[in-house]
């Protein structure tokens, strides 16, 4: 008989500096299907790296469950690499966490940091099923709470206590609803984060940061010597909502500079916000008040490409 095993992970990790998690800790809880605890662990990590030193302050609510220098005492994820793979793969498995798309993420990190080979699996996201079901956005404690699950022995952000308090809140979410483990996942296949998809996401984030970059060294520039003259002395603001779309938003940007026109950060007086559509008339009053035009992007080019003179 092929038995099924499911596995509860987190991570937490040392910092998250430029948008990639270092891994500190992984926490794991292996279970049968009946969700009874078979084995569970928190491999502590070496992040070889410097601390954000918040999570350390013990100010706010993120704070480790051990001190810097026991991390430092622990060997670094490729030591740790061919078990952490094993645990992810092996068999008949089902992998699940609580706001898992970070976690795995984490681990995409943690692979490309030491150079190894991606980790392929898919983990359920348990947030995303409980805000779904019970329309509501709650942090993992509250749910647990809620399901009656004694939180006093555990750490929170603890690694394995919150793996742990994930998997007790399905197992109450179980016996709630009258389905098994394996049904509830069947039935939510749309909740699963794959690691290739989250490759794929810090790839768009990472494009994201690099395009921004690029528009945001144009700001505050003007062109010694513009293509074009019909922007000349003129001063422009992108309102937020354009950074949404990085392309359309450096083409604009780069249009103005290649115009003779500046694109600033924020205007104080004097220029125009470009807007991605209409505005209402309390947004236009606000921006008027500010000494300032407003405009959205398609008058703008329809303006730009006329015979006449931008107004």
């Amino acid at each position: 008989m092929n038995h099924k095993s499911f596995v509860f992970f987190d991570c937490e990790c040392a910092n998250t500096f430029e948008g990639i998690g270092k891994i500190c800790s992984l926490g794991y809880v292996i279970c049968d299907d009946d969700l009874n605890v078979i084995e569970s662990e928190d491999v502590v990590i070496n992040p070889e790296c410097e601390f954000d030193w918040y999570i350390l302050s013990g100010k706010g609510e993120c704070k480790l469950a051990y001190s810097k220098d026991f991390f430092r005492t622990k060997p670094n994820f490729e030591s740790y690499y061919k078990s952490i793979k094993k645990l992810f793969t092996t068999g008949n498995r089902y992998i699940g966490g609580f706001a898992v798309s970070n976690d795995v993420g984490f681990v995409n990190s943690a692979c490309q940091r030491y150079n190894c080979d991606y980790i392929n699996f898919r983990a359920f996201d348990a947030e995303k099923y409980f805000e779904n079901k019970y329309g509501k956005k709650q942090k993992l404690s509250q749910w647990a709470q809620e399901f009656g699950v004694n939180i006093s022995k555990f750490q929170s952000h603890k690694s394995v206590d919150d793996a742990m308090m994930t998997m007790l809140c399905l197992k109450a979410e179980c016996i709630k609803s009258g389905k098994s483990v394996e049904q509830i996942f069947a039935e939510n296949k749309g909740l699963f984060i794959s690691s290739e998809q989250m490759l794929i996401q810090a790839e768009e984030r990472a494009y994201r940061r690099e395009m921004t970059e690029k528009i945001k060294r144009l700001f505050g520039k003007v062109s010694p010597k513009p293509k074009f003259k019909k922007l000349i002395g003129q001063k422009f603001e992108i309102d937020g909502k354009l950074f949404k779309d990085v392309d359309t938003t450096f083409e604009l940007v780069k249009k103005i500079y290649e115009y003779g026109g500046c694109v600033y950060e924020h205007l104080t007086t004097g220029g125009t916000v470009i807007f991605q559509d209409e505005i209402s008339d309390q947004i236009k009053t606000k921006i008027e008040k500010r000494g300032l035009k407003s405009i959205n992007i398609e008058e703008f080019y329809e303006n730009l490409n006329s015979m006449t003179t931008f107004k």
